[in-house]
């Protein structure tokens, strides 16, 4: 978390505080289940592992903090570095381009993170690189093409580095998400997500 912290509280000092939401969440597709249950471009690469599919300003309430701010309602703009990491990290699958996925998130979420274009992506790939889930599901000997207790899969990673409890997110068994908490303090810390009301049945599909 060393990097998370010091790019963190340099935003911050640039930014501002933090405020207008309880916590961020970050959420990772697995491709293989997101495009069982949505339509995806079939010209498309469907990576081998997780990725971003958002980085959410949150609340504990019903509500959700969206579409904060009309001004920042435009393409993003970014560095071709940024743009570089951001195609292999956080794809779109759907016949959204890579740039409109990105766009629909930064309008919809990153509006709310009282956070430039730049530095919210930013965020997202330091939060990203610090919780490899793949890696520790198959610490846990958990790997695609099985069925699981869910409760394995959540153990997996409450007992990882990462000691907190996740999200799952599931459509007809298969899981096809999960999301992972840290709260807004200066220096963000991993906590246990609130419950989804999504929940999985006992038995998911790791497809």
């Amino acid at each position: 978390m060393n990097c998370l912290k010091v790019f963190f509280i340099l935003s911050l000092f640039f930014s501002g505080s933090a405020v207008g939401f309880q916590y961020w969440k970050m959420a990772q597709n697995w491709p293989r289940g997101f495009c069982k249950h949505n339509t995806c471009d079939a010209s498309k690469t469907i990576p081998f592992k997780f990725t971003i599919h958002g980085l959410w300003p949150s609340d504990y309430a019903k509500q959700q903090p969206q579409f904060c701010s009309v001004n920042n309602r435009s393409s993003v703009n970014l560095t071709k570095e940024l743009v570089a990491k951001l195609d292999q990290d956080w794809p779109s699958y759907t016949a959204l381009t890579n740039t409109d996925f990105w766009s629909h998130e930064w309008t919809k979420h990153g509006s709310c993170s009282n956070m430039s274009e730049i530095d919210y992506f930013k965020l997202a790939l330091d939060i990203y690189a610090n919780n490899d889930i793949q890696h520790i599901l198959g610490n846990s000997n958990i790997s695609s093409g099985n069925t699981y207790q869910v409760n394995k899969i959540i153990t997996a990673i409450s007992t990882s580095r990462i000691g907190v409890q996740p999200q799952l997110i599931c459509k007809n068994g298969d899981l096809i998400e999960i999301r992972l908490c840290l709260n807004n303090n200066p220096i963000p810390l991993y906590i246990n997500c609130p419950p989804s009301g999504l929940s999985c049945p006992n038995n998911v599909n790791f497809i």
